[in-house]
């Protein structure tokens, strides 16, 4: 089930949208539960809500302009959500669209009135959407890592280092362009190893932050092409934006070889965080050609 349960008014369908599509980019659509893609045909809608909100992590509450319209209706969807997460000791976070002011606990039924005592964030309706999202989103991560007695680092605080060096080896043995780039170096690199770059022929993988969620670790990582040609760094940059797309997940056997990894799961996807600032952030060299991802690293999930 999801970690993390997006409630919303109907008629706030449009953003709760937009903010499960920056949600799902993060944490991955399997983590996030939004009623209109998470729900299967011929199940109890009421029952299979509840059950969601009992298994998640954390509720983000989305508050419209319209939010208190039905609020102090018993059989109102959003008030059973809210009461659910209350019964089952569920952190809300509330977030505020627009200029929605923070409804205050009077207003709200005495169930669910402690929602109104949270601390609420704000995310806008038009240019700044994307700005209040990157705010929003550490947040988030704040919450679902405070709530995890141990994921898998603490269990294995060598995953770390096995996900880096087996996602550039897996890069590595599977590269099949070698008419193109010849004598190509795979390296996990630190900010130190920077200096020693400009005359290299390689791909570098930095890992520049480290996340901890519930029950996972998502590891924010920049590859980097240094090559003698801005036309080879292009098929570099392509042929990995390619491979990864393909085949998402690193297999077993670059990743969990032995008994302490054999049930974790390595997925790659896309960050959304700028390259350029990332870099800026690690040296003051020249920019080079860069990707950002994130590598999730989680149990599997039983068939």
């Amino acid at each position: 089930m999801a970690t993390i349960f997006l409630s919303y008014r109907r008629t706030d369908g449009p953003q709760a949208c937009r903010v499960y599509d920056w949600l799902g980019q993060r944490f991955g659509y399997d983590v996030v539960f939004m009623d209109v893609a998470a729900i299967p045909f011929a199940v109890n809608f009421p029952d299979f809500i509840r059950q969601a909100i009992a298994n998640s992590s954390v509720m983000i509450t989305l508050i419209g302009e319209k939010w208190l319209s039905k609020i102090h209706e018993a059989d109102d969807p959003v008030r059973m959500e809210l009461e659910a997460a209350v019964t089952n000791h569920i952190p809300v976070l509330p977030v505020l669209i627009g200029n929605t002011p923070m409804p205050d606990p009077e207003k709200l039924p005495k169930s669910i009135a402690t929602i109104a005592l949270q601390n609420a964030v704000t995310v806008g309706v038009l240019q700044d959407f994307n700005t209040h999202m990157q705010l929003l989103l550490p947040k988030i991560e704040s919450i679902l890592g405070t709530l995890a007695p141990q994921n898998v680092v603490s269990a294995d605080p060598y995953v770390i280092e096995r996900a880096c060096n087996g996602t550039i080896r897996y890069l590595r043995d599977t590269f099949d362009l070698t008419d193109w780039v010849d004598n190509v170096e795979w390296r996990v690199i630190g900010t130190h190893d920077f200096v020693d770059l400009m005359n290299e022929n390689c791909v570098t993988l930095l890992l520049h932050r480290v996340v901890r969620m519930a029950e996972s670790v998502d590891l924010h990582f920049m590859l980097s092409f240094w090559t003698f040609a801005a036309s080879l760094e292009h098929v570099l940059a392509g042929w990995v934006i390619s491979q990864l797309e393909r085949t998402p997940i690193i297999p077993d056997e670059y990743f969990s070889p032995d008994e302490v990894t054999s049930e974790l799961i390595l997925k790659i996807r896309r960050s959304d965080e700028d390259a350029r600032q990332v870099w800026k952030m690690v040296t003051d060299d020249p920019l080079r050609l860069s990707l950002t991802y994130v590598a999730t690293i989680s149990p599997k999930i039983e068939d």
